[in-house]
């Protein structure tokens, strides 16, 4: 999503600064909607929403005046967020434990196709062609749930991590590599295995 506004809403934006300046309240969907020519109050409230997106205000459910504006210090932090970054972990443990944070990093939430709830760091190139490198930070989307076709990260035989393309058909489970001389992993059945989360954007260079 491109952060840059549109005219109208750079209008509206304006419009809500001025009145809270000169009545001290927020006008409400009805009043934008006068001022900027727009009849329906569900095109406002279109353009009103995109503002939110984009980090200029935000919206207050069920209350007719609930829109409140983002100062600069905080447009700048609903663009960032802190991940932790995982570092190896035990047999049987969850990916992301507590205990094994490295450090934080504040990040760009725009870098990311689905909000990432940690990192970790990829060993071996075995994803290249789908653009994913050695030492390469992952953000997790962590879910045990994922879709047949989907990138996900997987824990196997308790201690073992990895990112592979889910390849799910039937009672079938594969984990699928994306690069010249890897073979798919087959997960035992007698193993611990677990999809810990859906491949969600990645870093490089960290």
């Amino acid at each position: 999503m491109s952060l840059q506004l549109t005219s109208r809403q750079s209008n509206i934006l304006d419009f809500i600064r001025a009145r809270l300046e000169q009545a001290g309240q927020v006008p409400t969907l009805e009043e934008i909607g006068q001022a900027m020519g727009l009849a329906n109050v569900s095109a406002v409230l279109k353009h009103v929403r995109s503002l939110e997106a984009k980090g200029r205000l935000v919206i207050e459910p069920n209350r007719s005046r609930g829109i409140r504006l983002v100062s600069s210090a905080d447009a700048l932090d609903a663009d960032t967020m802190e991940l932790p970054l995982v570092g190896r972990i035990a047999a049987g443990e969850p990916l992301f434990s507590e205990a094994r944070i490295e450090r934080t990093l504040r990040v760009s939430r725009w870098l990311f196709r689905l909000r990432p709830d940690y990192l970790v760091r990829v060993v071996g190139d075995s994803m290249r062609d789908e653009g994913i490198l050695d030492q390469d930070l992952v953000g997790v989307h962590a879910t045990p749930v994922a879709r047949h076709g989907q990138v996900v990260a997987a824990r196997v035989g308790g201690d073992r991590f990895t990112i592979k393309r889910l390849h799910w058909q039937g009672e079938v489970i594969r984990l699928l590599p994306n690069s010249a001389g890897y073979q798919p992993i087959d997960p035992d059945p007698t193993e611990d295995f677990a999809i810990e989360g859906l491949f969600a954007g990645l870093l490089r260079g960290s």
